[in-house]
């Protein structure tokens, strides 16, 4: 549903949630390595992740940097990373991709479409990282720091 950038971008958040913290913080090899993602290109999603606006991890610089969550930050939820990413069209827009489209002037999908958009829209505006990186939710794949060598 989203590009490779959106799905890193998302398994980074859980890795990191899962697995950091202000005392210990992840490298981006860490983190690369970790979600099973290049480390060039893991490193330009958490720029954009952590950018100084309005960052949805923290970073820290220096030898014994890397990147963490608040607790407060751990209360972001998934539409938030895909706004970041810049994604959100691909929830909000007309499915087959028409710019008029809406109630008024609906594409051929629009009626069946509506229903799925709010409730896609629904479940990721509900779910926080904090939710999808506790140990109690079956996640398909645990990203653990156990997990790095294996």
């Amino acid at each position: 549903m989203f590009s490779k950038s959106t799905e890193y971008a998302m398994r980074a958040c859980i890795f990191i949630a899962q697995n950091a913290s202000q005392s210990h913080r992840l490298t981006i090899q860490e983190i690369a390595t970790g979600i099973n993602a290049p480390k060039p290109f893991t490193a330009k999603i958490l720029q954009k992740l952590s950018h100084k606006e309005n960052p949805l991890i923290h970073s820290s610089p220096g030898p014994a940097g890397g990147f963490y969550f608040t607790e407060e930050g751990l209360l972001i939820n998934v539409y938030d990373i895909i706004q970041v990413m810049g994604e959100q069209n691909i929830i909000e827009s007309c499915v087959l991709g028409f710019e008029t489209c809406s109630d008024t002037n609906p594409c051929a999908m629009h009626h069946e479409y509506k229903s799925v958009k709010q409730s896609l829209l629904q479940i990721f505006k509900t779910k926080t990282i904090k939710e999808l990186s506790s140990p109690n939710n079956p996640l398909i794949y645990n990203f653990s720091i156990n997990n790095l060598g294996n």
